[in-house]
Parts: C-alpha cells; sequence; structure tokens
C-alpha cells in the first residue's frame, strides 16, 4: 500500500506474522584445546584465519585446529569454538603478568596477557612517556584552584599532569575542569558537586613564579616471541579518562548480542582480543595516582602463564547442567567446555575431537650456526631489538584418554544432543580401535554398541592431513571436522533431508586403514560409518547411518530432518501459547504447520508425488476433544513421510497449560514461550 496522504491507516497482520523463519542446519560447534582464546566460552567464527586469530596456530596438544580447517575446507561456514583446560588451582591455566609500581614503588597496575596459557610468557611490554603538550601557568591569572595558561589544547577532564617549578619538586594533579574561554586549567571544579574525588587546591608551589604543566601520558608497544605485536598511544592513569589504560585494554566480552542487555545491534562476530589486558590495582578514588617506575624502551617480560593441559580430565569437556538455586561460584565450575553452549540455539552439528587426542611435541627450532667458525665481520651479531624470531615457549601437553574416559565423554555429548532434540554428534572411535590394521573389526563394533542414539553418528577410521607444523609432515586426526564440513555443504546445497553419503572429502592425504567390501558391509549393516578411498579416488563418506538400533531412525538424513522440522515447529508456532484454545486458533496452527511442511515438500524432502501422499497437518475438535481444552491443551497432529524407506513418523504438536509441547514417539519435550 502507498502511503500519500497523511492520515491514520491501518493494516490487519495475522497472529502468526513476525520475522521470516531462518532455520540453518549447517552450523556446528567444536570444543577441544587451543594455544589461547577465552576458556569454557563460545565463540563463533567464520573461517580459518578467524580461529587462528582467536585461538592460535596449530598445536601438537589437540586436534582442534585441524577439526576447524576440515570444516572449512569441506564447505562449512560457520561454527562456534569452546577452549578447554583444566579449573583447578594448583595444575589448571593460568595468564602470563606482571604487577607494575608507581613512582613511590607501590603496586599500580597490572599487565597480564589477555587469555591463560603458556603463549604469554613470550609476550614483552615497553613503555614510553607521550612527549605531549606543555602549558606554562600565568601566576597574574592563577590561583590555587586553577591555572592561567596560554592554551588548554590537548588537556581534558581527568588527565594527570606533572606541575613542574624552579627548586620545588614535582607535583601531580588530576584536572577537574577546562575552561577554554578563559583559558584555565582547574585543579578544583568551579561547580559545586560536579568535581572529581581527587580535587585538591594547589599549594606546593610559589603562586608568584610560572609553572610547567605537563600531561602525564603513556606509549605502550607489546611484543611476541620478540615481534612487535601492537601499539597503544596516549594511554593515562585516570579513572574515567577517555583513554583510560584499564579501560582500552580491557578484557573482552564474548557474550552472544542477545544474552547482552546492552546490546543495540546485532554483532555476529567479535573482535579479537587485544594481546594483554590491564587491570589497575584498587586504591582510594582521593588517591591521585603517581606515575609508573619505569625504565623506557626496557622490555619487561610476562611470566607465569600456564597452559592447564597436564590436569585436564573429561570433565572439563562435558561439564555439568546447571541447577537454578546454584552459586555463581557453582555455575562458574559446571559451565565448561559443552554446558558452554547451552545458550547458543543456532547450532545442530557437534564435535569434540580432542577427547581421543594422542599429543605430540611441537618441532623445536633451534637456530642454524654459521657456516664457518669465523663469520664476516660484515654481518655483526644481532642486538636485542633485532631478535625477532626467538623460539615460542614450549607448552603443556594433555594425557591421553583412556576408553572408559572416552565413552563417558561420547555418551555425554550424545545425551545433550538428545535432551536438547536439535543437534546431532559426529563421532570417532579411539585411535587404537579404528586405525590399526591389527585392530580386529569386532573392536570398532563393540564400540559402536556403547551407544543406541539417532542424535549422533560414528565415523572410521581416522584421517591423514598436512601437518602445517614446521618438520612435521603429515598427522591422524579424527574425522569429524572433516565430516561436519560435508555435511554442512550437503545442507547447504540440498537441505538437511539430503543423505550425507558419498561425499568427497578435501584436504585429506590418505586413510590409516582400508576396509575390505565384507568389512564395510558389516561396519554398515551395524551402524558404523566407513571411510573409503580406494585406487586413488579421494576418500569420500561410505555411509549415512546413525546410532540406532531402532530401524525407523538408521538414516542420519531421517533424523536430522525429524529434528528440523520441530524445532521450525516450536519457533512458529511460540504465538499461540497464550491464544485462546477455539476452532481460529486451531485453524491458524494446522496452517502454519502446514507451511512448514509445504516449504519442505518443494525441497523434495518427503518421498510423496504430492502433498497429500507426503503429510497430513489436524488440528480441530478431534485431535483435541472437550476434556483436552479443559485441561488447558490444543493438539495437533503431524505425519510426515520422509524421502527414504520408512514408515510414516508422527509429530503431535500442541500446547498444555500455557506451554508448547512435541511429542515424538512417545517423547515429549516442553518448550516454554
Amino acid at each position: 500500500m502507498r502511503y500519500a496522504r497523511p492520515a491514520v491507516y491501518y493494516e490487519r497482520v495475522d497472529a502468526s506474522a513476525g520475522e521470516p523463519l531462518v532455520l540453518r542446519t549447517d552450523i556446528a560447534a567444536f570444543m577441544g584445546i587451543a594455544r589461547r582464546g577465552p576458556l569454557d566460552t563460545a565463540v563463533p567464527v567464520e573461517s580459518l584465519r578467524q580461529f587462528i586469530a582467536h585461538f592460535g596456530d596449530f598445536t601438537g596438544a589437540g586436534y582442534l585446529a585441524y577439526a576447524v580447517r576440515g570444516f572449512f575446507e569441506n564447505g562449512g561456514r560457520r561454527c562456534w569454538i569452546v577452549r578447554v583446560a583444566s579449573r583447578d588451582v594448583a595444575g589448571g591455566a593460568n595468564a602470563a603478568g606482571v604487577t607494575l609500581n608507581d613512582a613511590a614503588m607501590e603496586p599500580s597496575l597490572h599487565v597480564a596477557a589477555s587469555s591463560p596459557g603458556s603463549w604469554g610468557n613470550a609476550l614483552a611490554i615497553e613503555w614510553g612517556r607521550e612527549s605531549g603538550v606543555t602549558a606554562v601557568g600565568r601566576p597574574a591569572a592563577s590561583s590555587a584552584l586553577h591555572a592561567g595558561v596560554g592554551s588548554v589544547a590537548g588537556f581534558s577532564r581527568g588527565t594527570l599532569v606533572v606541575i613542574e617549578q624552579a627548586g620545588v619538586p614535582p607535583v601531580y594533579r588530576v584536572l577537574s575542569a577546562i575552561d577554554a574561554a578563559q583559558s584555565r586549567l582547574y585543579w578544583v571544579h568551579p561547580e559545586p558537586g560536579s568535581g572529581l574525588p581527587t580535587d585538591r587546591p594547589l599549594g606546593e608551589v610559589d603562586p608568584a613564579q610560572p609553572i610547567r604543566i605537563s600531561p602525564v601520558a603513556y606509549t605502550l608497544t607489546v611484543r611476541e616471541a620478540g615481534r612487535a605485536r601492537a601499539l597503544y598511544r596516549d594511554l593515562h592513569l585516570v579513572p574515567g579518562h577517555p583513554r583510560y589504560i584499564a579501560d582500552v585494554l580491557q578484557a573482552p566480552d564474548y557474550r552472544p548480542w542477545w544474552l547482552d542487555p546492552a546490546a543495540t545491534r546485532r554483532a555476529d562476530l567479535p573482535r579479537p582480543a587485544e594481546p594483554i589486558v590491564v587491570t589497575a590495582v584498587p586504591t582510594p578514588p582521593e588517591r591521585i595516582p603517581l606515575p609508573l617506575a619505569l625504565i623506557p624502551e626496557l622490555g619487561l617480560p610476562l611470566a607465569g602463564g600456564t597452559d592447564g593441559l597436564s590436569a585436564l580430565q573429561i570433565d572439563d569437556f562435558i561439564g555439568a547442567p546447571v541447577a537454578p538455586g546454584d552459586s555463581d561460584f557453582a555455575r562458574a565450575l559446571k559451565t565448561r567446555g559443552l554446558q558452554a553452549l547451552a545458550d547458543i540455539d543456532e547450532i545442530a552439528l557437534l564435535a569434540m575431537p580432542d577427547i581421543l587426542i594422542r599429543p605430540e611435541p611441537d618441532p623445536s627450532y633451534e637456530p642454524v650456526s654459521p657456516p664457518h667458525p669465523d663469520p664476516c665481520v660484515l654481518c655483526p651479531a644481532p642486538g636485542p631489538a633485532e631478535k625477532l624470531h626467538q623460539p615460542l615457549p614450549a607448552g603443556e601437553l594433555p594425557p591421553a584418554f583412556g576408553d572408559a574416559d572416552i565413552a563417558r565423554a561420547q555418551a555425554a555429548l550424545l545425551a545433550d544432543c538428545e535432551a536438547r532434540g536439535d543437534r546431532f554428534a559426529i563421532l570417532s572411535p579411539p585411535a587404537r580401535i579404528a586405525n590399526e590394521a591389527a585392530s580386529a573389526l569386532e573392536d570398532i563394533l563393540a564400540w559402536r554398541r556403547l551407544f543406541d542414539s539417532r542424535y549422533g553418528a560414528l565415523y572410521a577410521p581416522w584421517v591423514e592431513v598436512l601437518d602445517p607444523r614446521r618438520f612435521a609432515g603429515t598427522r591422524r586426526v579424527p574425522a569429524c571436522g572433516h565430516v561436519t564440513g560435508a555435511i554442512a555443504r550437503t545442507d547447504l546445497a540440498a537441505g538437511v533431508h539430503r543423505a550425507p553419503g558419498s561425499l568427497t572429502l578435501d584436504g585429506v592425504t590418505d586413510l590409516p586403514r582400508l576396509f575390505r567390501d565384507d568389512e564395510h558391509g558389516e561396519l554398515n549393516l551395524a551402524g558404523v560409518d566407513v571411510l573409503r578411498g580406494e585406487f586413488g579416488r579421494p576418500p569420500l563418506l561410505a555411509g549415512a547411518r546413525t546410532l540406532s538400533f531402532d530401524p525407523a531412525w538408521r538414516f542420519i538424513n531421517i533424523a536430522r530432518l525429524v529434528m528440523t522440522i520441530r524445532k521450525a515447529a516450536a519457533i512458529a508456532l511460540r504465538w499461540v501459547v497464550f491464544e485462546g484454545n477455539d476452532r481460529s486458533t486451531r485453524a491458524a496452527v494446522a496452517a502454519s504447520l502446514g507451511a512448514i511442511l509445504q516449504l519442505f515438500f518443494e525441497r523434495g524432502a518427503f518421498r510423496g508425488a504430492t502433498p497429500e501422499e507426503s503429510y497430513f497437518v489436524r488440528c480441530d475438535e478431534v485431535t483435541t476433544p472437550p476434556q483436552a481444552r479443559d485441561d488447558g491443551q490444543l493438539i495437533a497432529l503431524v505425519g510426515i513421510a520422509p524421502a527414504a524407506p520408512c514408515e510414516f513418523i508422527v509429530l503431535r504438536i500442541g500446547r498444555e497449560r500455557n506451554a508448547l509441547s512435541v511429542t515424538l514417539f512417545g517423547e515429549t519435550e516442553a518448550l516454554h514461550a
């Protein structure tokens, strides 16, 4: 409708109308070991470069970076990352740091690496005083409360200044106000109630003699392994200043935009953290800060960073569900690894590669000796500023978990997917079972029989990939990252209803174990998805089965299709929770569900030639009899015929006591609006 005449216009809006439903099934999440980055915090990334910016480069201590690279190489576009490490008091992860003193040799600032890990031990900071501007105070225009100067340019409220006068020790004040019209710098604010806690008259100098007033500001250079990493200018020591150092270099906030109460716009991808974080040592608010006791241009190393890997346990990967009555301390202990993803609704695929870790020390890089004992005099030894390629400090290595711990972690991963009903886990057997040719096929089958769930799949063997660590060659890693990327690629190209089978895997150089045709058949019937790549062909996914023993849920695409329809219905019908239980509401529910299923039908998700042969929706007086209405229930029955050899699957969707419930084969979940 075109609005031309100024007036009041009325538009009819359907009760179920709202933002268009965009439901992605290709978004993955990975939990594992990284060199750096926030611990137990979900961070979204959309490229390998973004992952490295947040979590550092490849490491022999973990498979996480290899899985993320495999995900993006195979068509994945977006994933969430959770870094895990031990939080133990004795052997847990700590950030490297150093405490700086002021001119009175009292602690003033604490500088720490922006995230825990031994990587912070390679950091060093260099300080310098900003030259800035200098103002000359005029005695005739000054008093104990203010100073008249030629120009106030370069000064602002909250600036720490040093006041110098011949024969008098330096005096420090914090500017409370600036009057540009009268060219005045105020030590005490002229308006009562508007001053700073540090306001005080200036009585330490001779009012009849001129004074020099200079801001106290710093330049900070951060080096990592000798290389200049960051440069920060115009840093100040007074809280409230626009360039207060503890605000400029504060800890990053990785909360998603929808969990941030102050968020006013969508910010999907957080910026990588600065290399360091600065916090001020608490002092009385009325105390005037003193300059830092520093030697300019002298590098000050950070120390004490630990990776928290030697004490790593399976509980650090899986955490524990948070209960409503838990204290903040209990929540921090429980919200680890898998539980850090609890508030992220868009995740559809899950993998935890580092529970299978077989750690390897990173290759050491020794300096090359000169070719002749008498080096050329024209090539002098490098000075301190030229030592740019210092080796990174050696980090800790995690333990190799036993089969019982791995099974417990994978069971927890499947249980989380089942509890939520909208996530699918990608698993791999332990290396000894999956890769060794001497290992019996029964070992893989025995591992598969540990689980019975339609919310996950098991892939064997592992894959060999190029190792970007220098001199490392190739490395065997779990296939979860590559498989997840291939599934995401299929979802984006064809839809979640497309079976993820016969898909080539990019970025794989070889398979450590080749299965014969008879072995492949036996594994496939048991529900183990085999990776094959004989005769020089690229490796491909030669199976698409879940870990369910129920024949109705044997295919990955069937299980994930029903998961997606259930999630779409739950989102689309949130509006119905407090609506009246009458004929018009039931008709609107049926129309909304029918519209969702029609979209899936048009994409080829069902095996029927017509909508009538593919799905049905019933929401009327028959599905919701008077007794159900009296109990506050509104019930809809949905039946679909997925495009696979499977019987009709029936979903029962309805409202019960102001909550939306979805029942599937006798399983009920309450989804509160």
